[in-house]
């Protein structure tokens, strides 16, 4: 039925808000908890990427100022030692010039960063203006070392070395500190090696040279503990050929050192073929490094894509969650409230008839009366009974009476036209009508209408003394603002109206004037 109260209706709707809020904020949060924690190994393997950027474009600096330092220290280079030299001088400046670029898209986030990149940037522009063909063996191994020292920092910076995963972790030590290093001391070795001085080696080089190896003997060592963890995990082939092949290589140079390099008789051996040997070997452990390189990136790669994807998952996943809980708890709603509504209707409406009950009579009148006095609108009351209707039911009996109340029920719900106007049964025989908002000429015309209505149905009352048929009786009274005080009072001066109408030969409309009459007791 229509005009049930709004006001439990709005309550309602709130409550199910609460309802659905409560367990919707907390998938939220749950959610938005995984999503920003993903987010932030989103940042730090994005900030390792961009390290290992770093670190990769540093050491490639690094491998081509070695070589150079190598040639540099060839006290009679051949000519295809002076186009190396030429040719490394290029390769430098456009390392040194990639760096550059590189570090233009390192992050700029803490005070930290921005000391690293601009230290790195003001080394980069001092290692371009130098000539490092011109310089010696201590100068460029203190830039090499600079360098060194720049591409362990940017490993710190950009938390490659707090890499949870230990395979990787492992590769980090590779890339950043076993194999540099590694190559370094190889680099140490064919540097010192060039720089025979009349077909023999001083003490002091011979000791360079042992100290290296000794320093090569113990990064191998780490290295063969660090790659028989890899092998674990890894499935690739070459990857494990690359080691192999640079194990065959470093234990060449290792031999050549200890054979050729530290025996008293080195005159066979030859500056210009030194460099090219060892610097051929050399190669196998940048190859070694370039493989651990690419395998440390696609990991990271790897992590930044399934974590952007499980990101994109997440809130996908909030998404349905959330929607999936409004929907059931719609649709729990939706059903609830039409039960509540049934159940509330039960309750407030009579079972034969199906008006309004008294019960929601007392409710509503009071609060029609309080709305009256606020909104200044006329307030109208019908109050009506059955003439004769005891005499009724002892002629055609109780269950024609209930007919008859029936069909005066149904001539008062069709009779209704506007959304504010209330039917109620109050008891018996005896009926109700509320209406707000409607003037003296327009009532009297609708309680007639009624009336008329519901002698046209004609049904046979022989014992009625105003007519065949059966009819009401009705009492109305109209209330503006202030005249009544209390519902009370302005029911009583509709029954006065009501009796006045039975008193003066029923089936008529008595009209109590509130303003008028109602002050008169």
């Amino acid at each position: 039925m229509e005009n049930l109260d709004e006001k439990k209706k709005v309550k309602s709707f709130y409550l199910f808000l609460l309802i659905t809020a409560i367990p919707v904020v907390g998938v939220a949060v749950i959610f938005l908890s995984a999503y920003f924690h993903i987010q932030g190994e989103i940042k730090f393997a994005s900030h390792e990427l961009k390290g290992l950027k770093v670190v990769e474009q540093i050491d490639k600096t690094i491998f081509s100022i070695q070589k150079i330092r190598g040639l540099v220290c060839v006290k009679e280079p051949n000519s295809d030692s002076l186009e190396r030299i030429e040719s490394l001088k290029k390769e430098i400046n456009s390392n040194l010039a990639q760096l550059k670029v590189v570090l233009i898209f390192m992050d700029n986030n803490t005070a930290s960063h921005i000391t690293f990149k601009d230290e790195l940037i003001e080394f980069v522009v001092f290692v371009e203006n130098s000539s490092l063909e011109l310089l010696n063996f201590k100068q460029i191994t203190q830039i090499v070392s600079k360098f060194m020292s720049f591409s362990n920092r940017a490993a710190y910076e950009d938390m490659l070395v707090l890499e949870p995963d230990l395979n990787s972790f492992v590769l980090v030590n590779n890339v950043v500190f076993l194999l540099p290093e590694l190559i370094e001391y190889n680099g140490h070795i064919r540097a010192v090696a060039s720089n025979m001085k009349e077909g023999s080696f001083t003490i002091e080089q011979k000791q360079h040279m042992v100290v290296e190896l000794e320093k090569i003997q113990e990064n191998l060592s780490k290295l063969d503990y660090n790659m028989g963890l890899l092998k674990k995990i890894s499935q690739n082939s070459h990857f494990e050929a690359t080691y192999e092949k640079m194990l065959q290589v470093q234990k060449k140079i290792i031999e050549f050192t200890q054979t050729q390099l530290l025996k008293e008789d080195t005159s066979a051996v030859e500056p210009n073929g030194i460099y090219v040997k060892i610097t051929q070997s050399i190669d196998f452990i940048i190859d070694l490094h370039s493989a651990n390189l690419n395998i440390l990136r696609s990991k990271i790669e790897n992590k930044l894509e399934d974590d952007t994807r499980i990101s994109i998952h997440i809130l996908l996943g909030a998404i349905g969650f959330i929607l999936f809980i409004i929907f059931v708890n719609r649709v729990f709603y939706l059903k609830t409230k039409k039960y509540i509504e049934k159940i509330e209707e039960l309750t407030i409406t009579d079972a034969m008839t199906g008006l309004y009950n008294r019960r929601y009579f007392d409710k509503v009148f009071e609060d029609s009366l309080r709305v009256q006095q606020r909104t200044n609108q006329l307030l109208v009351f019908i109050m009506l009974d059955i003439d004769f209707f005891k005499q009724y039911n002892d002629t055609y009996g109780h269950q024609a009476g209930d007919e008859a109340i029936k069909c005066v029920s149904k001539q008062l719900k069709l009779s209704l036209k506007r959304a504010g106007d209330m039917a109620f049964r109050l008891g018996g025989e005896e009926f109700g009508i509320l209406c707000v908002g409607i003037n003296e000429a327009e009532v009297l015309t609708f309680a007639n209408g009624i009336k008329t209505n519901i002698e046209n149905e004609q049904i046979k009352h022989k014992h009625s003394k105003v007519s065949g048929y059966l009819t009401i009786s009705m009492g109305v009274i109209i209330v503006k603002a202030g005249y009544i005080e209390s519902a009370s009072h302005m029911y009583k001066c509709a029954d006065k109206a009501l009796y006045a109408a039975k008193e003066n030969g029923r089936n008529r409309v008595s009209l109590y004037d509130a303003e008028a009459f109602c002050g008169i007791e």
